[in-house]
């Protein structure tokens, strides 16, 4: 714990600083949300993952998020993040197609679908060429109930890319919603 110790005390104002800037994105975020999605309320995000020397760690501690009824947006530390729960049998190579277009149009947002139990099983990476047959075999047949659908960018980006991503996810939103796959999170209860 001594190192851990004179960590803090060399670091807390900028600890500090790093949480206030999250939960200050966050809330801004919440505002710009309240017209475009539906019952959106800050919330507290359990269960993340962040990457740490090339594998995963849980995050146990919360991370400031907004909920909605098929996702949340949040910020963790590798960055500000959107979670659409999209049915698996919903999802077509339509819905693939119009993603990586999306997808396309700004580099510093990243796409990815996992799996909504596993979400060590990754069905699509926006970084890698994939073929479009294979990526939709995977998630039709997939025994998950649900998948998911991440947006990300790092953390601590310049505002005009943070504005992208929330520009891109409510364009997203608009498209998961007409095409009639997004699910409610089980957990989800607006107060």
């Amino acid at each position: 714990m001594t190192d851990l110790n004179t960590f803090l005390k060399k670091n807390k104002k900028s600890i500090h600083e790093l949480l206030n800037h999250m939960w200050q994105n966050i809330e801004r975020i919440a505002i710009q949300f309240e017209e475009a999605l539906p019952d959106v309320d800050l919330d507290n995000s359990h269960g993340n993952y962040i990457r740490i020397d090339k594998g995963w760690s849980e995050a146990i501690y919360a991370n400031p998020s907004i909920a909605f009824p098929f996702g949340e947006f949040g910020y963790s530390l590798d960055g500000l993040f959107c979670v659409f729960t999209i049915n698996p049998k919903a999802f077509t190579e339509k819905i693939l197609g119009k993603i990586v277009a999306i997808s396309r149009e700004n580099p510093a947002i990243t796409f990815e679908a996992y799996g909504g139990d596993d979400c060590f099983q990754t069905f699509f990476h926006s970084n890698d060429e994939s073929d479009f047959d294979t990526i939709i075999t995977a998630i039709q047949s997939t025994s998950e109930e649900s998948i998911q659908l991440e947006l990300t960018i790092e953390a601590v980006a310049e505002e005009a890319v943070k504005d992208a991503l929330v520009t891109t996810t409510i364009k997203v939103h608009h498209l998961l919603k007409e095409e009639q796959c997004l699910m409610n999170l089980p957990q989800y209860s607006p107060e």
